[in-house]
């Protein structure tokens, strides 16, 4: 329907306010960071995107694949598991609950009918009144079936809704529609792809950690147990100071060989330092083992 599609565009000139955004715009603010969002951080990310709590309920508690049930690889010993493998997460498949209706064609007053449903449903939408939107729009669909610019708006609705399955689909009819439409192409391969980047963020698979062990690494060698649990560059950083801290103690002119009677200031501080360190690599190896099974940066404490 041209004159339909014509109309649209005039309402809704500038798509880019629909909820959709690209994977990559996406990882620009967050991929910066030192590790994947965890379930809470990706809840509160979608519902600063308007996402309603059941549909983020839903995607917080799509299940976990088993690192080991697809590969046929026997179970291995806790000690043998890469605790940053990542499994490889099912394939997004959208199980739309709205059926549209099939392509046919429309009489003309029906076309006239569709072009008045589909203004009051954008002006519903842009004054956020979604679900009288949607009523209006999932009408006019059923006057014009083939109407693209239709198809794609109502796509836009139920993003806004938070129902994601049926804008998928939506998003795809549309394309079926009129395959030359950019732009519902384009919302419908980056749902999928930020749906597919959402079941990834929650499939991250990670060895538990003793803390017990991890407690008695560091009370051997500071440094130790932060390395148990994963967290290289802390621990790096914890043998390095302690190596330098029994160095000037033990050699250097500060240390213990200068102080013939007693201790110098000098001893007095470097062995406060040493001490610290210590305390500081047992306290932090506990909590690091008992810190929730996400992937770590190492600096995080």
């Amino acid at each position: 329907m041209t004159e339909l599609s014509k109309v649209w565009r005039t309402m809704n000139p500038d798509q880019s306010d629909t909820m959709t955004q690209s994977g990559d715009a996406k990882e620009a603010p967050k991929q910066g960071e030192a590790s994947a969002p965890d379930d809470q951080s990706l809840a509160r990310m979608l519902a600063a995107r308007g996402i309603p709590p059941e549909e983020i309920a839903r995607l917080i508690a799509l299940p976990r694949a088993d690192p080991l049930a697809t590969s046929g690889a026997p179970a291995a010993a806790p000690a043998d598991i890469d605790r940053t493998q990542i499994v490889a997460p099912p394939k997004f498949e959208p199980k739309p609950s709205l059926a549209l209706p099939e392509f046919r064609d429309s009489a003309p007053e029906e076309v006239e009918e569709a072009e008045r449903l589909l203004r009051d449903a954008y002006l519903a939408r842009r004054r956020g009144r979604f679900q009288q939107a949607f009523d209006a729009c999932l009408l006019a669909v059923s006057k014009v079936p083939r109407d693209a610019a239709a198809l794609e708006m109502l796509g836009d609705i139920l993003q806004s809704l938070g129902r994601v399955d049926d804008a998928v689909a939506a998003y795809h009819r549309a394309g079926e529609a009129d395959p030359t439409r950019g732009s519902a192409e384009r919302k419908y391969a980056e749902l999928v792809l930020m749906q597919d980047r959402s079941v990834a963020s929650l499939v991250r698979q990670e060895e538990p950690r003793n803390p017990y062990l991890s407690v008695m690494l560091s009370a051997l060698c500071p440094g130790l147990g932060q390395y148990y649990n994963g967290e290289r560059a802390k621990a790096a950083v914890l043998v390095g100071i302690t190596l330098t801290l029994l160095i000037l103690l033990l050699w250097s002119p500060w240390g213990l060989s200068a102080s013939a009677s007693g201790l110098s200031s000098a001893s007095s501080f470097l062995l406060a330092g040493l001490g610290i360190t210590y305390i500081l690599s047992l306290v932090d190896a506990n909590i690091g083992a008992r810190r929730p099974h996400q992937t770590r940066s190492g600096w995080d404490v």
